[in-house]
């Protein structure tokens, strides 16, 4: 126990801007993952990495959530690589009150795009993941008007947290438009507003 919150406290503090004491955190804390990273770009479609994009999405989540009323940790905040059950085990560690992970596309139609939001199949309706998971879509829709695809489930590997915990597909990166969409910085901004908004429903904030 005690190798394992050393190990914690590391990676924390390998983060510069995420770096506290146990003392300095806040009561409430939220943890977003970009999928992917290191080794595993994602989909990639004409150049562009589906890792690169989640990537600049929760580094706007972050600063976007700067004085706000939660505090949002980073599973990574470089070009890295973190075993799934890892990041997930992260946000347990830190004590966070639910656990977002953010990703982009692929299908091989290329005329479907939208958003989506993903629970893991074991995850009752009632569970506060399908909260977690409409609240993200809802508002993600409303600040940029991207397709509603829903709420969907499937075996996923958040099935190994027991805190409310969703995928966010934010676009499909094989539709030329939505993709042209994602590579502009000022779309994903209003992406990582949307997110925000709706953790900050999700909690009642």
């Amino acid at each position: 126990m005690r190798r394992r919150a050393f190990l914690l406290l590391g990676w924390l503090l390998s983060f510069p801007f995420l770096a506290a004491g146990p003392q300095q955190l806040p009561p409430l804390l939220v943890v977003v993952d970009a999928g992917h990273g290191g080794e595993d770009p994602g989909a990639v479609v004409a150049g562009v990495r589906e890792k690169d994009i989640v990537l600049d999405i929760a580094l706007r989540i972050f600063e976007l959530s700067r004085g706000g009323p939660v505090e949002v940790v980073l599973t990574r905040a470089t070009d890295r690589y973190v075993e799934l059950v890892e990041r997930v085990r992260f946000a347990e560690e830190v004590g966070a009150a639910l656990y977002l992970s953010v990703h982009a596309n692929y299908l091989s139609d290329t005329r479907v795009r939208g958003v989506e939001v993903w629970v893991d199949n074991t995850r009752a309706e009632g569970d506060p993941s399908w909260g977690l998971a409409r609240a993200v879509l809802d508002a993600l829709v409303r600040e940029t008007g991207a397709a509603d695809r829903g709420v969907r489930s499937q075996k996923l590997y958040l099935r190994h947290t027991e805190l409310p915990a969703a995928l966010v597909e934010v676009g499909y990166l094989t539709n030329p438009a939505e993709r042209r969409l994602l590579l502009d910085p000022g779309y994903r901004a209003r992406v990582a507003k949307g997110i925000l908004e709706g953790i900050y429903a999700f909690l009642g904030l």
